[in-house]
């Protein structure tokens, strides 16, 4: 009898393994009550073979009501889609405009300030915020006006004051080392190995990103134009504020990237890619550094990466690294390749996006005004967009510079 007590108490366990399993908040409750039924059959079970009939029975019940989940999910749920960023954004906008129709129809001067969503926000990417951007179809490279908004591809904070202060690292001196009990010169006792660190402060400016235009009042008549042609003037295009923002980034990477060095005694590379590479996984790997990005002019890009040619056959190769295409943006060893206007051509940077922060004070805003200048007097309008925000490192190691052929050089690329 004292057999039978555990393979039943055995038997009870396997089904509420199989049973916390195949649980989830829909058939919860079902699968409970199968349990709590499986347990009162269980105490009249009288022999081994009924014992082992009843698990049989109950977990195949469960694995039917697992596999009838399961088809109903395939068959009558929409897949997720998933904005691309700008896409994300726009929408945001115009969800503003209409909410705010008809006090923009109506407006009859003073200061009109919509409310409008950060431009980046974990809820602007819809199911599953950041931590799915590898998964959405940002196309970035289909659309011109879409280009990589750099704030994206390092974390991000928040901050309430004009400034940041941050502790930069710096020079490191010593090293961890075996140490073993014992006497110098002189009989002095041996002190363990040490490592000196030394870290700078920086003070970071929040500063303000900002542009406006001025429309005729008739153009408020037109939301529908206003709430896509106006953002995408100030906001989106080659002259908006994210362009803007992402220069702020780029030159703070410029003025604080380390140059592209090889160790002493060691042979260059035949291939800008290849010393683009090295950069990441050879300069950044000898410093424990994690490379994610390759930044890169939109020319240099194709020239370099796109189009990269060997010189005696012409043909397109790349050098013998992992290449995959995701949203058709190309990763080489998994960093990502980021072409933007506003880098130099003949320069490329490797980025170790985990060491900086970018920082913002106030997302995206907009507002409407016919007090501005002398506009009070003419009928018009003026549109104004802005935020505020800052971007640091921790390490300037983390930003590798690396020069690239000058156009019209001769030899291999």
């Amino acid at each position: 009898m004292e057999n039978l007590d555990e393979i039943k108490k055995q038997a009870e366990d396997n089904i509420k393994e199989v049973a916390i399993k195949s649980a989830n908040e829909t058939a919860e409750k079902v699968i409970k009550a199968e349990v709590d039924n499986f347990k009162e059959e269980l105490k009249k079970a009288a022999t081994v073979e009924a014992v082992e009939k009843l698990s049989k029975e109950t977990n195949d019940k469960i694995s039917r009501m697992q596999a009838d989940l399961k088809s109903v999910r395939q068959t009558s749920l929409a897949p997720v889609s998933f904005k691309s960023s700008q896409e994300a954004m726009i929408a945001s906008f115009e969800k503003s405009f209409d909410e705010n129709k008809e006090m923009i129809k109506g407006y009859q001067g003073g200061s009109l300030q919509l409310p409008v969503t950060k431009a980046i926000t974990q809820a602007s990417f819809g199911v599953g915020g950041y931590a799915d951007l590898t998964g959405q179809n940002l196309g970035l490279d289909i659309n011109p006006y879409s280009p990589v908004y750099l704030r994206n591809i390092f974390p991000n904070v928040t901050t309430g004051g004009s400034n940041v202060t941050i502790w930069k690292r710096g020079a490191v001196t010593g090293k961890a080392a075996i140490w073993k009990r014992g006497t110098g010169d002189a009989g002095a006792t041996v002190s363990k190995p040490e490592v000196n660190g030394s870290w700078v402060k920086e003070v970071v400016s929040v500063d303000w990103i900002a542009a406006h235009t001025i429309i005729d009042r008739e153009v408020l008549d037109d939301v529908d134009f206003m709430r896509t042609e106006i953002p995408q003037l100030l906001i989106y295009g080659e002259s908006g504020i994210l362009r803007a923002e992402n220069k702020m980034i780029l030159d703070y990477i410029a003025d604080n990237a380390v140059d592209y060095t090889l160790p002493t005694d060691f042979d260059g590379f035949d291939n800008s890619l290849e010393s683009i590479l090295a950069a990441a996984f050879g300069q950044m790997g000898d410093r424990f550094l994690t490379p994610t990005h390759i930044l890169i002019s939109n020319w240099d890009y194709l020239k370099y990466l796109a189009f990269n040619k060997a010189t005696g056959s012409g043909q397109y190769t790349y050098p013998n690294m992992t290449l995959t295409f995701i949203n058709n943006r190309p990763y080489i060893n998994g960093l990502m390749a980021v072409p933007n206007a506003d880098i130099a051509i003949g320069e490329a940077y490797v980025v170790a996006a985990a060491r900086s922060r970018f920082v913002s004070r106030e997302g995206i805003r907009q507002r409407i005004s016919d007090s501005h200048a002398e506009i009070f007097t003419t009928n018009q309008v003026a549109y104004l967009a802005e935020s505020r925000g800052a971007f640091f490192t921790y390490d300037d190691n983390s930003f590798v510079k690396v020069a690239l052929p000058t156009p019209g050089a001769t030899g291999g690329v």
